[in-house]
């Protein structure tokens, strides 16, 4: 089974599990920050594209839950809406920060020294805590019906990143 399959299995697992829709929302949030906090620690390797495709299947599997059923494609689109709302030269920079970072982790192999730690934990944390963002600011979406204001869509993905960082830092420490 390909990684990408094993994660819908886990989205459409969690969907299945009893209860009410925000702890499926959530639970659904933290497979996919782990998901990708933990692509973040891979030594090699831009992984930007699989940073992509699995916030794309997170925001499809919160769209389901709070019964929307989109696409891919919309799931692309809600996602760029939000993006655009925080502004596109803020997530540039942050997504700057997460080239950075793989710069780092790359600076040792080309050294033959090993990935840089410094590399490996900025990468998880900026990938964690984006996740985690985009995450609850999409689940806050599909509650309020698909109906927040840029204003509001910009101040939930930035409270919700800074509270991501904190909360992938804790992770990591565990």
């Amino acid at each position: 089974m390909n990684p990408e399959e094993a994660l819908k299995k886990r989205f459409q697992a969690e969907i299945r599990k009893a209860g009410e829709k925000g702890e499926k929302a959530d639970n659904t949030i933290w497979i996919a920050v782990a998901a990708n906090a933990g692509l973040g620690v891979v030594p090699l390797g831009i992984n930007l594209w699989t940073f992509v495709g699995v916030n794309t299947l997170m925001v499809t599997f919160l769209s389901q839950i709070y019964d929307y059923n989109l696409s891919n494609e919309d799931a692309a689109k809600v996602i760029r809406q939000i993006f655009g709302a925080v502004g596109w030269t803020w997530m540039a920079s942050v997504l700057g920060l997460k080239f950075f970072a793989e710069v780092l982790k790359g600076a040792g192999v080309i050294t033959f020294g090993g990935t840089t730690v410094a590399g490996m934990a900025l990468d998880a944390t900026l990938a964690g805590a984006v996740t985690y963002a985009l995450g609850y600011t999409s689940k806050d979406f599909f509650a309020r019906g698909k109906r927040m204001s840029k204003t509001d869509l910009e101040k939930a993905f930035k409270t919700k990143f800074a509270e991501g960082k904190q909360a992938v830092k804790r992770q990591q420490r565990q």
